[in-house]
């Protein structure tokens, strides 16, 4: 058996490892976010099922470090198996419902935020009418041990930016956030999901070391650093729905982007410079 053959073998029986994304935990979210809201009881239930399932949760640089450096986390030899806890944006009910019940079970979290909607700036962009959390909160969740990361500044559809904006996409949120943090912000979440090849490339030469996506997927241990899967948990999404991504750990090849994909970055490209201006569904 060749090298390579041993390795997707290898990869294959290596357990995959659910990457959720959460947005707002909030029983009364606003118009725009409102589809992407879990009410807290089904938040609570959701992680207990995970505990139940038996998983542990490390943060998101943790996992991908730990593969980087060929010691992926969730051997199936120890019986236990890993679990990464997202949220994106920075609304403040992570502060007030999300991270209380993950503390109240010990689980950590990585949470991406969007520096141009926090409260504290001085450059606010426009966003969800649902509060957003300070930049003064900020120290006092890292001292939680809650994983922060930048989630672009004003959340537009990065594809669509100029390499100029994009590259104040990339390096704005990390220089505020290292400013307020007093510690590298190594870690980019991108808004709406949306990269590809010039944008990963973009988000490595602004100085992060991975970043991830959504694809609704399982993560496993190979994918590209720079386009790591996650599962998006919507408010409709069921107790049954993530049972079954929870049971189904095994690891497949990752397909390439299909052309429908491609097609759909082509056309809003062609929309954000036919309108002079990005993406957004804020702007």
């Amino acid at each position: 058996m060749s090298r390579a053959m041993e390795d997707q073998a290898a990869t294959r029986r290596r357990p995959a490892v659910p990457i959720l994304l959460y947005h707002a935990v909030t029983e009364t979210p606003g118009t725009h976010i409102a589809p992407f809201a879990v009410p807290p009881s089904a938040f609570a239930q959701q992680l207990d099922l995970l505990l139940e399932a038996g998983y542990r949760c490390v943060t998101f640089g943790e996992l991908v470090a730990a593969e980087v450096a060929g010691r992926p986390l969730g051997d199936p030899d120890d019986g236990r198996k890993t679990a990464v806890i997202t949220f994106d944006d920075g609304f403040a009910d992570f502060a007030t419902a999300a991270l209380p019940a993950l503390r109240e079970r010990s689980l950590v979290s990585t949470l991406y935020v969007t520096t141009g909607w926090l409260e504290g700036g001085r450059d606010r962009r426009p966003g969800p009418s649902d509060r957003m959390l300070d930049f003064a909160q900020l120290p006092g969740l890292l001292a939680e041990g809650v994983e922060l990361g930048a989630h672009s500044h004003s959340h537009l559809q990065m594809d669509t930016l100029g390499a100029a904006q994009l590259r104040d996409e990339l390096v704005r949120p990390k220089e505020l956030l290292e400013d307020v943090l007093d510690r590298p912000v190594t870690t980019f979440a991108y808004p709406h999901g949306y990269n590809g090849p010039r944008v990963r490339r973009a988000t490595r030469q602004a100085g992060y070391e991975n970043a991830c996506g959504v694809r609704n997927v399982l993560h496993c241990a190979g994918e590209d650093v720079f386009a790591v899967s996650r599962l998006m948990l919507r408010r409709t999404t069921t107790l049954d729905e993530l049972s079954r991504w929870l049971e189904d750990v095994e690891c497949r090849p990752a397909g390439r982007e299909s052309w429908a994909t491609r097609g759909w970055r082509a056309y809003r490209r062609a929309r954000a410079v036919a309108r002079r201006r990005p993406g957004s569904v804020y702007a």
